[in-house]
């Protein structure tokens, strides 16, 4: 099965980040494919955090999955991607969840 994530969780909440990497590894352990990880709101935060680039980078390298952050929130929360991440607008959003098989969103 091939997998889309939205990820909307803010930086504060480090516990449901973590279930977010904890949910991508047992995917690919069950032999699933992640197609895209999609940072929208406060998600692209928590994307760009230095603690947390590594532990992105490891997923890219595994999943060889697309790691985009939403370009409007680039805007509004002024950040700059950095090792894995990529700007993309919600048309590459969609494109990925018509191709993918689910689409799963974290808030």
């Amino acid at each position: 099965m091939e997998i889309s994530l939205i990820i909307r969780t803010p930086l504060e909440d480090a516990h449901r980040l973590t279930f977010v990497r904890r949910f991508i590894q047992t995917a690919i352990e069950q032999g699933h494919t992640i197609r895209q990880c999609f940072f929208q709101s406060a998600g692209v935060l928590a994307a760009t955090q230095s603690e947390q680039l590594a532990e992105w980078q490891q997923i890219a390298d595994i999943t060889h999955a697309e790691l985009l952050l939403c370009s409007q929130a680039v805007e509004e929360h002024a950040v700059y991607p950095e090792g894995p991440f990529q700007i993309g607008g919600l048309g590459a959003l969609v494109e990925a969840a018509v191709r993918s098989d689910r689409l799963v969103s974290f808030v």
